[in-house]
């Protein structure tokens, strides 16, 4: 049971990353001309979703592009580092 769960907890893990990583691919226009879509096609809500609660002052806040952007980033690493913390459990 007890590598069930820890198989588990890093398959979650490394989904959430890949999110993370797609969801930023989403927001700049290199990501996305990798993804093969056009560059005025970028979009802050993936990132702002992958990186909640941090982000959740986004959603009612008026803010430009680029703040929006870096907090949205600052965010999603906030929740990739306590997603590893949680993921390593009692390894």
């Amino acid at each position: 049971m007890e590598r069930t769960i820890r198989a588990a907890r890093w398959a979650l893990y490394g989904a959430f990353a890949l999110a993370s990583v797609l969801s930023a691919m989403l927001a700049l226009p290199i990501g996305l001309a990798v993804l093969g879509l056009e560059p005025n096609d970028v979009t802050f809500l993936p990132l702002t979703l992958t990186g909640l609660p941090w982000s959740g002052p986004l959603f009612w806040m008026e803010l430009d592009s680029v703040t929006r952007l870096a907090i949205a980033l600052v965010a999603n690493v906030l929740n990739l580092a306590l997603g590893l913390m949680l993921a390593r459990g009692s390894d």
